[in-house]
């Protein structure tokens, strides 16, 4: 992704990434951390020409236990008009292998943290200059407080040592981009709450089932206040068929958001289909949603199929 002939195309691709002005930072490794991390199993696979994209991707593929076909990975992440890959083609990439990838804060310290849980850290480099930048994607497995360096497959480089302050310049130039792939149930070391949250919410859209579950449940167990991570497990619990275990994540989300419609919705939904509809009317009775909620034309139809059903079977709850 780095030849003469692609960064003027990929450069009007990126450009909103790299607007802005000069920027500082601290390129010293924390102390926090450990002296010398190297994560030497991680994969690696030597990029072919403008390759960088299928290449980095395909390490932390593998890295997190995935067994892709590095041409597949190109079929889906490289871009023949560009002659290179873009942030969003690599992300969606990754979770077409049943992975997820996770934005890292843009901080040294926040990579570095990630790496020396064991998790290999994908990154976006500008290894030009602002006006006229080469973008390429590396992967960090390591680094070194002695010598001041960040250890990489890199390009052609199995094991590429790059000065700290070097590595901090190009990749602030590329906006500081970087993400680990992590399979379902797995959470980066330091966990942002509103990124994790972003991350399993673009999963849902093309993940199966288990996947999804087994992500919304780790969160879960992070974050066990939220009710998005509940309502999250309870839709993957519908689409399995196990219709009690949707209830009781729904309930479990409405107990901590009252106010969650969707949850409130689905869990009378699902009461209706369980052929308990008084039950589910009791649910949207203890709401009152707003005459202006997006969603006030689903709760209406579901009420007069709750009263109808509910007027036909009885209610043995008010027995």
């Amino acid at each position: 992704m780095t030849s003469a002939s692609s960064v003027g195309v990929v450069a009007l691709a990126a450009l909103m990434l790299l607007a802005g002005g000069c920027a500082t930072y601290d390129a010293r490794i924390p102390e926090s951390l450990a002296p010398r991390v190297d994560l030497a199993d991680t994969p690696f696979h030597p990029q072919l020409e403008n390759h960088c994209g299928p290449a980095a991707l395909t390490t932390v593929l593998e890295a997190s236990g995935a067994s892709p076909e590095y041409d597949a990975v190109a079929e889906r992440v490289y871009v023949p008009d560009l002659e290179g890959s873009l942030q969003v083609e690599m992300m969606a990439g990754a979770r077409s292998f049943d992975r997820i990838p996770f934005r890292v804060p843009g901080e040294l310290s926040a990579v570095l943290a990630e790496v020396e849980a064991g998790h290999p850290v994908l990154i976006l480099q500008n290894l030009r200059v602002r006006s006229l930048p080469a973008w390429h994607y590396a992967v960090v497995v390591g680094y070194d407080r002695a010598d001041g360096e960040i250890l990489m497959r890199s390009g052609t480089e199995r094991m590429q040592e790059t000065p700290v302050s070097t590595w901090m310049r190009q990749w602030d130039w590329a906006s500081r981009w970087a993400v680990v792939v992590l399979a379902p149930g797995e959470l980066p070391a330091q966990p942002d709450r509103t990124a994790v949250f972003r991350a399993l919410a673009d999963f849902d859209e093309t993940a199966r089932a288990e996947s999804r579950l087994r992500a919304w449940t780790a969160a879960g167990e992070r974050w066990p206040e939220a009710a998005l991570v509940h309502m999250g497990a309870g839709n993957a619990q519908y689409e399995l068929g196990r219709h009690e275990a949707a209830v009781a994540a729904y309930r479990r989300a409405l107990n901590n958001s009252p106010e969650h419609w969707p949850a409130r919705l689905n869990l009378a939904q699902v009461l209706l289909e369980l052929g308990r509809p008084c039950e589910g009317r009791r649910v949207l009775e203890a709401g009152t949603m707003p005459f202006d909620h997006p969603l006030v034309e689903t709760h209406g139809r579901l009420s007069i199929e709750l009263d109808d059903s509910c007027t036909t079977i009885g209610d043995p709850g008010s027995e």
